[in-house]
């Protein structure tokens, strides 16, 4: 059945855009949505929405997409959106670039704003990319003579080379990207607002994208980030919004947002294994952060340096360092993507050893385990961060640090190198693991290197305990009335 969607607004509702902020109020928010609402009339067929124009009964079930959410954009400030697919993050979006007018409540913004949506939206296909252009920057109110002086800097970015002047309508999905991206981060917005849409380019070209984003915010303009990357959330976000069905499901700083949300995450996971158990609720406190100590992070022991320089012997290095790199290797398995990366980074040998330096598969509960990375590089490589993830073969998070988050191996790199990380007492309980090791950038956004769950490993026990890992815990016994007359 055939169903049409009909917008409804409410002629109380407003949108005001590209108003100058007042020099009264510097610090007045640039982009502001109060309590917004959009609400879409769904009919069953063109049948029933003509019998409703002739002043029918109604023949419509309403839908509210978005309602009473609450949007507050500083200047320079960085806002992620997150929620599941059919949560109203694009139709937020589009309410606070002002394509669709709210039913309820009102947006306003102070200055000029850039938007990158769908792909395709505003292109005109019979004309060239750079006749686009020179359209799309008078749409956005940009003089003659700016038009000019930046349309060099817009072309060079998008890379388009000679097809430049095709019509886009022979463009790819991935070139259309490279034109819109351009144009919206080269008109000096105020506010850049950017759905999934960059998801769709390929790796050069998102970390190009990054780049760009986070000099934008160095300089003062906001950003509105709809987005299923959580890494991008993270590293370009100062505040994130967690929308479901329509609603504000939680707000807050960054880190705790997607946190509480890959929380939700796992236990939609179990449940739709089937468990039993249904977790409670989870009563969050305020997030304090403590920087972690970097020189008690680092591994100094002479004896156990000794033993791994002679397990991660490399004598080829030399010669691995000199060969082609070649196409960064990107493997699937099914719907699993196992090897990817931008290639920056290859990853030459994973080793899991003792603290002997012995490989081993097997290894008991309690004892020792060093996940040793050798890799190389394939152009200079500024403040890479390593990660290497435990997972239970059920596909369970056991724990995922970085040096990123730990504050240890900052510096250029361009080698062959082995980074290794060494849990002294490792006390999983008995399963089957599989290790995850990464190289992300700088900004942990893009993984230069991801092997997905690539190495497994058994962990063994001699005692009888259930569950994931073994809690150091003593037992007590506290007596308040007792008849047997033992003691």
């Amino acid at each position: 059945m055939r169903t049409n969607l009909r917008p409804v607004t409410d002629p109380s509702a407003s949108a005001v855009v590209d108003a100058p902020p007042p020099a009264a109020e510097p610090d007045a928010p640039v982009l502001r949505a109060d309590s917004v609402g959009k609400r879409f009339d769904i009919y069953p067929n063109d049948r029933s929405r003509f019998f409703e124009f002739l002043g029918s009964r109604s023949h419509h079930r309403e839908h509210w997409a978005v309602r009473g959410v609450q949007v507050t954009v500083g200047r320079g400030q960085a806002i992620g959106v997150i929620g599941n697919n059919g949560a109203g993050k694009s139709t937020l979006l589009r309410l606070l670039a002002g394509i669709t007018e709210p039913t309820e409540g009102s947006v306003s913004l102070r200055g000029r704003l850039s938007a990158l949506l769908d792909l395709g939206v505003g292109f005109q296909d019979g004309f060239t990319g750079r006749e686009n252009i020179e359209f799309g920057c008078q749409l956005l109110g940009l003089t003659p003579e700016q038009i000019e002086e930046r349309i060099p800097e817009m072309i060079r970015f998008a890379e388009l080379g000679e097809f430049i002047d095709d019509p886009v309508r022979t463009y790819s999905t991935g070139m259309a990207l490279r034109l819109g991206f351009s144009m919206a981060v080269h008109v000096n917005a105020d506010v850049l607002l950017i759905d999934e849409v960059l998801a769709v380019g390929d790796q050069y070209f998102q970390r190009k994208c990054i780049r760009q984003i986070s000099s934008l915010l160095a300089g003062g303009t906001s950003l509105v980030l709809v987005t299923h990357d959580l890494h991008a959330v993270r590293a370009l976000c100062h505040e994130v919004l967690w929308l479901e069905a329509g609603s504000v499901r939680m707000r807050g700083p960054a880190r705790e947002v997607v946190e509480a949300y890959l929380d939700q995450d796992r236990v939609r996971g179990a449940r739709a294994r089937q468990e039993t158990m249904d977790p409670a609720p989870l009563v969050r406190q305020p997030a304090r952060l403590v920087a972690h100590d970097a020189s008690a992070l680092t591994e100094s022991h002479p004896e156990l340096q000794a033993r791994l320089l002679r397990a991660t012997q490399f004598p080829e290095a030399a010669d691995v360092f000199a060969e082609a790199p070649g196409e960064a290797p990107r493997i699937a398995e099914g719907d699993n993507l196992m090897v990817s990366g931008t290639g920056e980074v290859r990853v030459v040998r994973v080793q899991l050893t003792d603290t002997q330096g012995v490989e081993l598969r097997r290894f008991q509960s309690g004892a020792g385990l060093v996940v040793a990375v050798t890799f190389r590089t394939t152009e200079i490589v500024d403040n890479p961060i390593f990660g290497v993830a435990l997972f239970r073969n059920d596909g369970v998070y056991v724990f995922g640090p970085n040096t990123g988050f730990d504050g240890v191996l900052k510096g250029r790199w361009h080698g062959v190198y082995t980074v290794f990380i060494h849990y002294p007492e490792l006390p999983l309980l008995a399963g089957t693991y599989r290790v995850s090791v990464a190289v992300y950038d700088s900004e942990h956004v893009r993984p230069m290197a991801w092997h997905n769950q690539l190495y497994e490993f058994e962990i063994v026990q001699e005692v009888e305990d259930h569950g994931l890992v073994q809690l150091t815990h003593r037992w007590g016994l506290i007596v308040h009335h007792d008849e047997t007359g033992l003691r």
